[in-house]
């Protein structure tokens, strides 16, 4: 989920939610309805800030799943990274509409 908030909290700072499937993801986190919202860009200085601050986090969350292969458990290791992709993914398509 780290990384979902991550992605897109970058594509909404650009204003890039312009393909239905991006409104739909935007809108789970924000917690908006899809009303037509426009989207009011940011200043510069906060749109590097947002941007930084997702690249990063994306970045740890891929070392952090590299060193957890490299020095855990491999079945246990897999077993919790596909839960983990898996069991927010059924979640929003449950309750996300």
């Amino acid at each position: 989920m780290i990384v979902f908030f991550a992605f897109t909290g970058v594509w909404q700072e650009f204003g890039m939610g312009s393909s239905p499937w991006l409104r739909y993801l935007s809108a789970i986190h924000t917690g908006r309805k899809l009303k037509g919202e426009i989207h009011a860009p940011s200043s510069l200085a906060l749109q590097g800030f947002v941007v930084l601050m997702g690249l990063s986090l994306i970045a740890t969350t891929v070392l952090g799943i590299v060193l957890a292969f490299k020095f855990g458990r491999g079945r246990i290791t897999l077993a919790s990274l596909i839960a983990g992709t898996v069991v927010p993914l059924l979640l929003i398509l449950i309750f996300g509409r």
